[in-house]
């Protein structure tokens, strides 16, 4: 059976997300448009509503915003059209990973949102080779089209600039990458804050310093969590 390169949000997670918000909360869905939240009373992306959800649907249907709740424009440029605090529940799922500047999108959640869920690929499966889609993934680690890696530590986010040093590197063996990846959970962390959440960009030099935070992570990595194949 073929393996999956990028999985869908743990079915367990979505449910733990829904069962958060309330029935009357409102919801913005911030970068929504390759799998759009059907909880969401609105939708802010870069990309126009009537491209959306061509990677499926979180969620079941049916969608609760529509073409005139979905504002296209630039999450990094623009503040969202929210005023403070006027959002009950922000979702933001495998979108940070993505942006030219996370930490204006993360001020802006905070700033119109009173709680929220982030999910971001876990920088374990960032450093593996083989996971992103055609051959040439087999020759670098992670996805070619994210700039960051994530690391989450309690109410943390640490955003590390990917560098091209990090194709010449491997931190797992690729036996325990196979035994693991079938886990999906290992392939995303997440956090779910309230009121607000810390941020920051790890400012290095290069590899001298960012190799070591990342032999420690995987040094500390717990694999009791997760279940092998």
């Amino acid at each position: 059976m073929q393996q999956k390169t990028f999985w869908d949000p743990h079915p367990e997670r979505v449910q733990m997300v829904l069962e958060t918000i309330g029935a009357n909360d409102t919801v913005l869905d911030i970068g929504g448009w390759w799998k759009p939240f059907t909880r969401a009373d609105y939708v802010v992306d870069y990309a126009p509503y009537a491209t959306r959800a061509g990677g499926g649907r979180i969620g079941a249907l049916p969608e609760r915003f529509t073409e005139a709740t979905w504002f296209q424009q630039d999450i990094c440029s623009d503040p969202l059209p929210f005023g403070d605090k006027d959002i009950d529940f922000v979702y933001c799922g495998q979108t940070l990973e993505d942006v030219r500047d996370p930490l204006w999108v993360c001020q802006e959640m905070i700033r119109v949102a009173k709680r929220g869920y982030i999910e971001v690929p876990s920088i374990w499966i960032e450093c593996q080779y083989g996971i992103d889609a055609g051959e040439l993934s087999r020759r670098y680690p992670g996805y070619q089209k994210h700039r960051w890696l994530v690391q989450i530590t309690d109410n943390h986010l640490l955003f590390i600039p990917k560098q091209v040093w990090l194709g010449l590197c491997r931190f797992t063996s690729e036996e325990l990458f196979e035994r693991y990846r079938v886990d999906q959970r290992i392939w995303t962390d997440y956090l779910l804050w309230e009121d607000t959440f810390a941020y920051e960009e790890a400012i290095f030099a290069g590899h001298e310093e960012i190799v070591p935070l990342l032999e420690r992570y995987f040094a500390e990595f717990d694999y009791s969590r997760y279940k092998p194949g």
